[in-house]
């Protein structure tokens, strides 16, 4: 193999150069877009579980305000990894047989300065909601 000029040297530190921030970009949209898949599976499941949770608990001396914050902390339980100052969880109940669990979550992302230096926002507001039907 032949040595390489400096001319040559300098070639591969500019096609370096060229080739790093594409690079940097793509790994962080596949990390950012990783975090953002976590938190949308997270309130999903918590949705669920707050929906199951408010169905399955026999209703018998708990009013219905009871059951619905019972249902709250069941879907607020799964939410571990989020912050849960940017957490909400709203109970409904759309007729008499069936509820729904609402959760809505505001995910920082990672590269917020940037984005909002270029004028974007910086968080992304991900939403679940599950709506059960009571059971018996």
């Amino acid at each position: 193999m032949k040595p390489r000029s400096g001319q040559e040297r300098g070639q591969d530190l500019v096609e370096y150069a060229l080739i790093l921030p594409l690079f940097l970009f793509l790994v962080i949209g596949f990390i950012e877009i990783s975090v953002l898949f976590f938190s949308y599976v997270t309130i999903s499941n918590a949705a669920r579980e707050g929906a199951r949770a408010a169905v399955a608990v026999p209703s018998a001396g708990c009013p219905l305000s009871c059951i619905d914050a019972q249902a709250a902390q069941a879907a607020r339980r799964l939410t571990v990894g989020l912050v849960d100052e940017n957490l909400t969880v709203s109970v409904t109940r759309p007729n008499a047989d069936s509820v729904r669990v609402e959760v809505r979550y505001r995910a920082d992302l990672l590269t917020r300065m940037m984005i909002e230096t270029l004028g974007g926002r910086g968080f992304v507001t991900l939403s679940a909601a599950s709506t059960m039907r009571r059971e018996g």
